[in-house]
């Protein structure tokens, strides 16, 4: 019966004027399964889609290791990032409707938002909220939101203690606070939440049934992933972490056949099955860079590389590519459209690994340039983590080694228990369990542990592995010159979180 579907679909595929061949499809598939294998990733599931129909769908592996579930088209994972071309989506209806402008400023619909400067609060516009150009890092302040009980409006206003790296509007520097910032601008004036007008004006009207706003939901529904990491040779089972707080960006939860559909939306350029969502115009605009990266000279067949409103954007072989990524703990997702070609893909995987952008590149080889003995970017990406992994790992030994030969003597633990504060997060509160050293950041239920010494006034921890793939971290404390604890400092390696933007004075 799957024969039979396959072919079905190659033949089908072949007279979409694609020219795509029964050879060239195989061998995608085929590569999907060994790629899958490769990366020892527990379940992935992709679908390729032109303007009007779903040309491939399939399940890999599985979406639950001990239940032994497989993956098909409909199993849901976190889209993660993937949600924010629905939040600038859902502006650009805005504008169109004569609600707002994208030249308005953010203060004026939210006056708790403060950024790092006056000039910047006062001039920060709705469209400089959708293209990262804040003059902030890379997810700078993302621990403001990420399983924290912090309130939306909390979260926005905390930031103004950040601290920039460049002038504003001047570099990239992505941002989940502004598209949560966005998202309450569309609530403000729509007099709706994020979830229900995301759903009213595009999953209702899209048909993306299974495709829901928030984990809340996942106890009613069938056919879930489950997230898992990868580490010392075995798959770990991550719980799902809920993401209400910055939903507008990156609360959506979709399968492969459910997100086909926003896809077919947008090659169609806001117009699907007879109903128009958005306009060409709006499409342009978000489809246009707004921020620009440096691009270098063997930089995979790439001429430019920007960030849009909601979409990365890039040529690939000739061609204008729309894309963006989506990592949520425990899963990592992929979403890509070439407007010429009127085709885009969607892959979704319940792991952390850089799968789905090596997959990308191996798509586009063989859609694109019909080149099946090319690159295998799979076993490139693959090559290069395990070498940044080893890198990583002598590191950790070199580190391990050095316990206790610096300076092995720590004062009594009463001495470091009680009450830090951070002006922007909160409070950390050291405290004494089962005889151990123990830590709590009180506004993240899931980021505790026991501090174990490593020398002098540090300690090494681990969050609770089912809550977080985080790998081993540092806390440590400074003295006055009275010789008494002043302050608490943390620090975890990791491309996402950044803990040393926090600085914890003692109450």
């Amino acid at each position: 019966m799957k024969f039979i579907k396959l072919t079905l679909f190659l033949l089908f595929f072949a007279k979409t004027g694609l020219c795509q061949t029964t050879e060239q499809l195989n061998h995608l598939d085929s590569y999907f399964n060994k790629s899958l294998n490769e990366w020892q990733i527990p379940g992935m599931a992709i679908a390729i889609v032109t303007k009007d129909s779903i040309l491939f769908s399939k399940g890999y592996g599985f979406s639950n290791i001990e239940k032994g579930t497989k993956v098909d088209g409909n199993t849901l994972f976190a889209v993660a990032s993937n949600s924010k071309a629905f939040t600038s989506t859902a502006i650009a209806k805005m504008v169109e409707e004569k609600k707002l402008k994208w030249t308005d400023k953010v203060v004026d619909y939210l006056p708790y938002f403060k950024m790092y400067n006056p000039y910047v609060t006062s001039n920060f516009t709705i469209e400089d909220l959708l293209c990262h150009r804040s003059g902030l890092a890379t997810f700078s302040g993302d621990l403001l939101w990420y399983g924290t009980t912090k309130s939306s409006e909390e979260i926005i206003a905390s930031q103004q203690y950040l601290k920039p790296i460049s002038e504003f509007r001047t570099t990239y520097g992505y941002s989940n606070i502004a598209y949560l910032t966005a998202g309450k601008i569309i609530e403000t004036i729509s007099g709706n939440s994020w979830n229900t007008y995301i759903k009213n004006n595009f999953l209702d009207p899209l048909k993306m049934d299974r495709t829901l706003t928030s984990t809340k939901f996942l106890k009613n529904t069938a056919n879930i992933a489950t997230p898992y990491y990868f580490e010392n040779g075995k798959n770990h089972k991550v719980d799902w972490v809920n993401w209400d707080n910055i939903a507008p960006a990156g609360a959506l939860i979709s399968s492969v056949n459910d997100f086909s559909k926003w896809l077919q939306l947008n090659i169609n350029t806001g117009k699907l099955n007879d109903t128009t969502l958005f306009s060409v115009n709006s499409f342009n605009k978000l489809t246009t860079p707004h921020i620009n990266f440096t691009v270098g000279k063997n930089t995979e067949n790439i001429n430019f590389r920007s960030y849009g409103l909601g979409w990365s954007l890039q040529d690939y072989q000739g061609y204008k590519v729309v894309s963006h990524g989506g990592g949520y703990d425990g899963m990592i997702s992929k979403s890509f459209f070439i407007p010429k070609k009127e085709i885009g893909v969607v892959i979704l995987t319940n792991s952390i690994n850089w799968l789905p952008g090596a997959l990308t590149n191996k798509i586009l080889d063989v859609l694109l340039t019909n080149n099946l003995d090319g690159i295998d970017w799979s076993a490139n990406y693959l090559k290069f983590k395990t070498q940044q992994d080893s890198i990583q790992k002598v590191k950790h030994l070199k580190n391990e080694e050095l316990r206790g030969q610096f300076e092995p003597n720590y004062l009594k633990f009463e001495n470091y228990t009680g009450t830090y504060k951070d002006k922007m997060y909160g409070t950390v509160t050291v405290s004494i369990k089962d005889k151990k050293l123990h830590f709590q950041m009180d506004k993240t239920p899931i980021f505790y542990a026991n501090l174990n010494h490593w020398n002098s006034n540090i300690f090494t921890f681990r969050f609770p592995k089912n809550l977080c793939s985080l790998p081993e971290g540092k806390l440590w404390f400074d003295m006055d010159k009275n010789g008494s604890i002043s302050k608490l400092h943390i620090d975890v390696p990791n491309p996402d979180f950044d803990f040393t933007e926090f600085e914890f004075i003692k109450q």
